[in-house]
């Protein structure tokens, strides 16, 4: 297996909630595009609360970074990004009015979408594909669940865990410092339909994608409300799924249950007016 770090250039697109871990306290799943191959990466895993602040970036802003094919995880896409050497924020490509047009270059190419769930865990099957975008027919529902309390004391003995793995890997003297992570309230779903034959049920999907987290903690701090919190989401949600958005769901598999997929990354730019007959002719 080749194992050189190599300096690569790469297009986040997206980021999962922060997960526990022993070695890192929290790490974050971070979604982009290779420049030099324009192929689907996941980078993991990041600390991203670990990271100075200039070394933090955002969506659809491209990186340089050491990253090398991850030799614990057998997914093609899954990559290994080196924490304690540099990693460049570098420019971002904005969106116009709603248009996203420049980052749809690098996104929405024929290679990386798939009709369906089903036509996804079909390549999943023949070559580990493990993630793809695709494009819902229909959304018939978005869904708060809350945590059960058994979910909340599990994760705060794994918070502890963590806390005390970190300690004794790091030192007392260590200089990071991070603020503790919630226990989380809720997990946000949707309901959708695939725009394909071999589609016969309705999918009900997490959405670990960290935006609608981040919203709901922004927003329960604000209000102090967990009912309003979750509604803003609820609606912020609903909005990205509308009909005058040209939706898609990047979905990402487990790789301890490769069938298994969630949405990890949304993609919502406002839907282009169709041509007239008259522009259709023209170009």
């Amino acid at each position: 297996m080749h194992t050189d770090w190599q300096r690569r250039r790469i297009l986040i697109w997206g980021k999962t909630r922060p997960e526990l871990s022993r070695k890192y306290k929290e790490t974050v799943c971070t979604g982009g595009v290779f420049e030099d191959t324009k192929k689907l990466v996941r980078l993991y895993p990041l600390p991203l609360r670990f990271l100075q602040e200039d070394r933090l970036f955002a969506k659809y802003q491209w990186i340089e970074a050491s990253v090398m094919k991850s030799d614990q995880d057998p997914r093609p896409e899954s990559y290994r990004i080196r924490i304690d050497d540099e990693i460049t924020p570098l420019e971002k490509i904005p969106s116009t009015r709603g248009n996203w047009d420049e980052r749809a270059k690098w996104i929405l190419r024929e290679e990386n979408i798939y009709q369906s769930v089903e036509h996804l865990q079909e390549r999943q099957t023949r070559d580990q594909t493990s993630i793809g975008l695709i494009k819902p027919r229909e959304v018939c529902d978005v869904l708060a669940q809350e945590f059960s309390e058994k979910e909340k004391a599990e994760f705060q003995e794994r918070y502890r865990l963590s806390i005390a793995q970190t300690e004794l890997d790091l030192g007392e003297s260590s200089e990071v410092v991070s603020k503790p992570l919630p226990p989380p309230d809720l997990r946000f779903k949707v309901r959708f339909r695939c725009a394909d034959d071999r589609c016969k049920d309705v999918h009900e999907f997490s959405i670990l994608d960290w935006e609608p987290s981040a919203l709901y903690a922004r927003q329960l701090a604000h209000k102090g409300s967990k009912e309003s919190a979750t509604n803003d989401v609820l609606n912020k949600l609903m909005d990205c799924f509308s009909a005058d958005k040209d939706l898609y769901f990047f979905l990402g598999n487990m790789v301890s249950h490769p069938h298994t997929f969630s949405v990890v990354g949304l993609w919502y730019p406002k839907r282009k007016p169709p041509k007239s007959a008259e522009q259709e002719l023209l170009f």
